[in-house]
């Protein structure tokens, strides 16, 4: 079992700990875990230039098509970023905005100048790729529900995720981070419970 983890926040903080705490988990349950910081990476914005529509990908060439191999190559996915007015952060709307690009709906992998016949299609292409979520937000409860501070990022990963044939099977919000900037116990044991789950040990 092979897990990439995609830490998109600024810094350090409760999204970054939850999924250190379920990449952990995973490991020691024996999945394999490379953790990624999505702001160490050249990730650049959508252009509308349109040229993914002949050609099946994006043609920008930045660190993305890098990424979307590492996802491909991963059996799940562990997705981290804090939720801004109700959306996912930039840098995590910039990945959103391509992603599912690089795949087709049954998360086979797509490469430029290369059709689908020339790709050989990979056991975790045909199998489902899971994916869980993690966010945060210092709006407390229940405005962070009601508003959708939370709630709207989530959703939003998870359609773009979907997109490209990746299901997600858990997510974690962390609402109030102002009041409560260390980890709560509850916390602590949902983010233990996705990685195991993510791993495939519940």
């Amino acid at each position: 079992m092979k897990i990439v983890a995609i830490d998109a926040t600024k810094r350090s903080g409760a999204v970054s700990r939850s999924m250190s705490t379920a990449a952990d988990a995973a490991e020691a349950c024996g999945a394999t875990v490379e953790r990624i910081r999505l702001y160490d990476l050249d990730v650049r914005y959508c252009t509308g230039c349109l040229l993914c529509g002949p050609t099946g990908v994006c043609q920008m060439q930045d660190d993305l098509p890098d990424l979307a191999t590492r996802i491909t190559d991963a059996d799940a996915v562990i997705f981290g970023t804090t939720g801004y007015f109700r959306k996912a952060d930039d840098a995590t709307r910039a990945i959103l905005d391509r992603l599912s690009g690089y795949f087709a709906g049954n998360g086979q992998m797509r490469l430029p100048g290369m059709s689908a016949s020339e790709i050989p299609q990979a056991r975790d292409a045909r199998a489902v790729k899971r994916a869980v979520i993690i966010t945060a937000c210092s709006a407390p409860e229940p405005l962070a529900t009601f508003f959708g501070y939370t709630t709207g990022p989530v959703r939003e990963l998870r359609r773009a995720l979907g997109s490209g044939g990746i299901r997600t099977i858990g997510s974690l919000a962390i609402p109030d981070t102002w009041r409560h900037p260390e980890m709560q116990s509850w916390e602590h044991d949902r983010a233990e419970s996705l990685g195991r789950i993510l791993a495939g040990k519940i």
